[in-house]
């Protein structure tokens, strides 16, 4: 038995149709489900964990998930295993964190190609389709489990309790954070020599990525002889292209007094404390693994009032360095499985152009779906998007219509450091949000955890759980799409 990365899911990903890619070859026989076992009975979801596949007949079987490669020590894009006669191989392989079900294609011996579902279609959608059942493979579904801490009730985020990371983490890391007492509040700027409760705040930041593994460094930079921007950022190396970098991000700054709509607020726990919480949540979970390009984690400061932070950053990049992607999350966690749009803004578009990042566009929709029973989510925000525009998502209040909806796209508009990154380095950037424009709280001193908490009650779900999963979604989304582009970027080809 051999095993090969499988190549071909990034052709899928990459192309804007799947029938130019794959020619089905008619002289192939479906291999049979029953020839194929798989040890555990149960997946334990949002774990990386040893599988035993077993074939009793020659077969090749296709993984579509991520799965930590035992001779080079890197997580890989899927794989394929090759099976000449019975036999049995292992792999450590990631579990979905938010289905009840794997599925695992199997095909003749040496089959490399593997015709896949739309982005935007589950898996149970892509089997029962006209186009699978002309395709020359099948497919055997194993069930996922995923554990529950059982400290928690369902309605305090038990669901989303556990694995490498996870939900509940970001939302008890928020809730201390925008605790009114916490000392962590009040973040605007900083804009003056000496101001200690940003620098606790900041402090506070550089100790928690230097505890889960990253070098953090608190950068200071000078804009003038009475104000300065501050970057709390963790970097570890890559192994392979060290100069070349994957930058996660989020500004750690909240608006100021005065900031209009609303006039400022002191907490800022939807802009942007939970933003900063789903960064340093995947970003835990990727401290755990080596990675072939450098991981950098960032929370910048100065967003509110002109970029400052990332700005003087982008300054400093050491010579010889260049970024491959940019991941950032902002006003985050008030939307899906809330009655609020998650909105997934793709840039950099140029010159009006359609579909100019339409790779990154195809590679967020599958990995979502891949791990989320998002599908018709993800369809419902394409037609929105498409026939409402992107305002409707962010600057008005649909929420009385109870659309459950995400929309991942090319934006024709930034609204936060990515476009920073995207604009100056060209760089293909990825932004998490949600409703901001058209909520009262924007920019306000209602902007705490207790207002979202109000804003994801549902008819099927408290506020806390809902809001639990929709940070377990995100993390594990920023996770996912990191794990990718480490071993694939998408360079900017428009």
């Amino acid at each position: 038995m051999t095993r090969a990365i499988a190549v071909c899911l990034v052709l899928v990903l990459l192309t804007t149709t799947m029938t130019g890619c794959f020619s089905p070859e008619g002289d192939d026989e479906l291999i049979a489900v029953g020839d194929l076992t798989i040890i555990p009975e149960t997946l334990v979801g949002a774990q990386f964990q040893t599988v035993e596949f077993s074939a009793s007949s020659s077969m090749s079987v296709h993984v579509p998930y991520l799965v930590l490669d035992s001779e080079s020590g890197y997580v890989v894009n899927g794989t394929t295993l090759d099976f000449d006669g019975a036999g049995s191989a292992s792999i450590e392989m990631l579990a979905p964190s938010n289905t009840n079900s794997t599925h695992f294609l199997l095909g003749n011996l040496g089959r490399d190609k593997w015709p896949l579902r739309a982005t935007n279609q589950s898996w149970a959608e892509w089997f029962s389709s006209s186009m699978f059942e002309q395709l020359p493979y099948s497919y055997v579904e194993h069930p996922v489990g995923r554990e529950n801490d059982s400290a928690y009730t369902v309605e305090d985020g038990a669901l989303h309790s556990t694995g490498l990371i996870d939900g509940l983490n970001v939302f008890e890391w928020l809730e201390l954070f925008a605790d009114p007492d916490s000392g962590y509040n009040e973040r605007w700027g900083p804009f003056t020599l000496n101001d200690p409760t940003y620098m606790r705040a900041a402090n506070f930041m550089q100790a928690e990525l230097q505890g889960i593994g990253y070098d953090a460094q608190i950068h200071r930079y000078w804009l003038s002889d009475f104000s300065y921007a501050v970057n709390v950022c963790g970097y570890k190396e890559g192994t392979m292209f060290p100069d070349e970098w994957l930058v996660l991000g989020a500004h750690l700054d909240v608006a100021e007094p005065g900031s209009p709509p609303a006039g400022g607020t002191r907490i800022g726990a939807h802009d942007n404390g939970a933003g900063v919480a789903l960064i340093l949540e995947a970003a835990r979970g990727l401290a755990q693994f080596d990675h072939r390009r450098t991981i950098v984690v960032c929370f910048w400061s100065n967003e509110e009032n002109g970029y400052d932070g990332v700005d003087r950053w982008i300054d400093n990049i050491p010579a010889g360095v260049a970024l491959s992607n940019y991941l950032n999350a902002d006003a985050v966690g008030t939307n899906w499985p809330g009655y609020y749009t998650l909105v997934v803004d793709i840039i950099p578009e140029t010159d009006n152009q359609i579909n100019e990042q339409w790779p990154m566009v195809r590679l967020a929709e599958w990995i979502g779906s891949n791990n989320n029973d998002i599908a018709e989510a993800l369809r419902l925000g394409r037609e929105i998007y498409n026939t409402e525009g992107y305002a409707s998502m962010k600057d008005v209040d649909s929420s009385d219509q109870q659309r459950l909806s995400i929309s991942v796209h090319e934006s024709q508009r930034g609204r936060s450091d990515y476009e920073r990154i995207a604009d100056q380095l060209g760089v293909v950037s990825m932004d998490f949000g949600s409703l901001t424009g058209g909520s009262d709280c924007y920019h306000g001193p209602c902007d705490t955890l207790e207002t979202m908490i109000d804003m994801m009650v549902t008819d099927n779900g408290t506020g806390v759980q809902n809001l639990v999963e929709s940070f377990d979604l995100i993390s594990w989304w920023l996770f996912n799409l990191a794990m990718y582009l480490d071993e694939t970027p998408i360079y900017n080809e428009s």
